[in-house]
């Protein structure tokens, strides 16, 4: 279903009736079926529009007269999962959002709610669209870090068993977001240089703030991924660690059993005279020589903290 405002003295939500007869800039969403049919676009903007319907990418190119652009963003419930799709059409009276989800649905009503417009323009309303898009996202990086020292803490300090699934996906979060927040950097950079002179400069510069800000998101996302990587290592030598102690145990009690082997060997081959065998205290003395040699060695591996 279409939504669409008026931005007049405030962003206010409007029909399509009133829409068509606005004699102010109209910030609307509709679906791509509906963006198809829509007259009054350029041709270049349709075709433009239509090759990155398919693409999952944050991009934006910029055109005489308009711009256009497309959103990848990441469910920060699972960022590894499909991203919200959506794109959008700008010109000087009018903004477009083309998606068949809520995402820019939802957006544009917290903007309107807010009431934090302070200049009714397309321009403004798209740099406040951009800006709304990160506002929260210091702080869910923050939180995702907080949850990779927990497991880190949880490894160390009371040797849980944290999965590499687990590890690799906060890895793969994080690669994620940080593609993410580059991608906006990168169309926030374009849209400020306004080689077209599509906007008012204090709207053009505008998203350099928001470039800035993509930036330090992509760098925190980076560092959180390398951060990935050192828990994955921990996570590797605690494997290793383990799987040493088992074979150290292994190794423990074959050397334990060896000398009661090699006596069972010795008595056990199918010969008909072995030295020893008839003698009276062969039994006892061998029982003598299992108890000495396996204390020994239990001796010398409690010295050693083997065991």
């Amino acid at each position: 279903m279409a939504v669409r405002y008026e931005l007049r003295d405030k962003m206010a939500e409007v029909s399509a009736d009133e829409a068509k007869r606005s004699d102010v800039p109209v910030v609307e969403v509709i679906t791509s079926d509906a963006f198809r049919t829509l007259t009054g676009i350029e041709r270049d903007g349709v075709e433009a529009l239509r090759s990155l319907e398919a693409s999952e990418t944050s991009f934006v190119e910029v055109y005489p007269g308009f711009l256009v652009g497309s959103f990848a963003v990441p469910d920060k419930a699972d960022p590894t999962g499909d991203p919200a799709l959506f794109s959008f059409y700008l010109e000087d009276e009018h903004l477009i959002f083309i998606e068949d989800g809520t995402v820019a649905e939802a957006i544009l009503a917290s903007i309107a709610k807010s009431g934090v417009m302070r200049t009714m323009g397309t321009a403004h309303c798209l740099y406040l669209f951009f800006k709304t898009l990160l506002v929260d996202d210091l702080a869910y990086l923050g939180r995702l870090e907080d949850t990779m020292e927990d497991a880190e803490e949880a490894m160390i300090e009371r040797g849980a068993d944290i999965t590499t699934s687990m590890i690799m996906a906060y890895r793969r979060a994080s690669s994620r977001l940080g593609t993410y927040y580059q991608q906006v950097a990168a169309m926030a950079a374009i849209i400020a240089d306004d080689e077209n002179k599509l906007m008012e400069p204090a709207d053009a510069r505008a998203f350099t703030r928001v470039s800035n800000l993509a930036d330090r998101l992509a760098n925190r996302a980076e560092i959180i991924k390398e951060y990935g990587i050192q828990l994955h290592e921990l996570h590797q030598t605690r494997i290793d660690l383990k799987q040493n102690s088992i074979m150290q145990t292994f190794t423990i009690v074959t050397v334990l059993f060896a000398p009661l082997t090699l006596v069972t060997g010795w008595f056990g081959m199918n010969l008909t005279v072995l030295p020893g065998v008839d003698w009276p205290w062969m039994a006892a003395a061998l029982i003598a020589l299992a108890v000495v040699t396996t204390s020994g060695f239990l001796i010398y591996f409690r010295r050693r903290h083997w065991l």
